[in-house]
């Protein structure tokens, strides 16, 4: 008999996933109870359960039983607090996800994190690389978190999140995400270099298209961008900006690569037409919805067995 063991992959914006309290260290002012979004603990509850059970509307059925995610990749996080009372004190708590996270030089406190199912996934190795500007300095944004460990006891899968600089700086911008851009294909040479056919899977919010100049460098560096379409609109168009790249290995094992377009994660655009997601605010005003952004959800093969019928 052969059966084909599979992985399914979940990278989502959560837009601002912050708890109540001040951090001294951080510009997190807004996002408290008395800050500018009246950001209570009661939000905050319902902001993680309803994430939880999006994550979890994002399984889908194998064999006539359903599965959940295996890999869960977030950004707007921020910090390893939200993370815990997401997987322990919300629908996700049964099913032991383990977190991979580090505090980021970001000013408002927001991280990139990696969840994974610890029945499933063994990390062996983990690294946040900071993103250096003019003179070695280190930007203040995202680290790229970088995981390497093995699938099902038996797959060694490297895994790569991150969240570049935002549009709002203009040219800086631009620059700082070039040189997210260098970093990361440095990080996916070494690990191509020292592992032949290295099973690799780049996921994250890029804050720019896929024929951008920083994900052509990506590229042309042996990645190919197999992103499934928009995930954001702004001002009434959408954009591709939440992307997976893979290596050659992993994507001959494709599954799928979609948009989870979920009903609750969108409602009517009044101004532009057509939907939109339902964010938590709209502008100060709160919306109780989610997330500017939609997760974009990946499945591929891991392996395949023979005579064997448990997973």
């Amino acid at each position: 008999m052969i059966r084909l063991v599979l992985c399914l992959v979940i990278f989502w914006n959560v837009e601002n996933f912050f708890d109540p309290f001040d951090d001294l260290l951080t510009h997190d002012d807004d996002f408290t109870p008395g800050g500018s979004y009246s950001w209570t603990w009661q939000r905050f509850v319902k902001k993680r359960n309803d994430i939880a059970k999006t994550l979890i509307a994002c399984g889908n059925r194998v064999d006539g039983e359903w599965e959940a995610p295996c890999i869960i990749g977030l950004c707007e996080i921020e910090n390893f607090f939200v993370l815990y009372q997401l997987v322990n004190d919300s629908p996700l708590a049964p099913l032991n996800y383990g977190i991979v996270h580090s505090d980021s030089p970001d000013p408002r406190g927001i991280d990139v994190a990696l969840l994974y199912r610890k029945e499933r996934f063994k990390p062996l190795k983990t690294r946040f690389y900071p993103i250096y500007g003019d003179g070695g300095i280190v930007v203040e944004t995202r680290t790229i978190l970088y995981v390497k460990g093995i699938m099902d006891q038996r797959d060694t899968i490297h895994f790569i999140v991150t969240h570049w600089p935002s549009k709002r700086g203009g040219a800086m911008a631009q620059k700082h995400r070039m040189a997210a851009s260098a970093i990361l294909l440095r990080v996916t040479d070494s690990i191509a270099g020292s592992s032949c056919g290295a099973r690799i899977l780049v996921m994250g919010d890029f804050n720019d298209p896929p024929n951008s100049p920083p994900l052509r460098r990506l590229i042309s560096g042996g990645l190919t961008n197999v992103s499934p379409g928009n995930t954001y609109k702004y001002r009434g168009a959408w954009e591709c900006v939440d992307q997976f790249l893979v290596s050659s290995s992993i994507r001959q094992g494709l599954e799928y690569v979609k948009v989870a377009r979920l009903p609750h994660l969108l409602e009517q655009d009044r101004t532009h037409m057509g939907d939109k997601p339902r964010r938590t605010y709209q502008g100060p005003v709160y919306k109780g919805g989610i997330s500017d952004h939609l997760p974009i959800t990946l499945k591929f093969i891991t392996f395949v067995t023979y005579g064997v019928t448990t997973r």
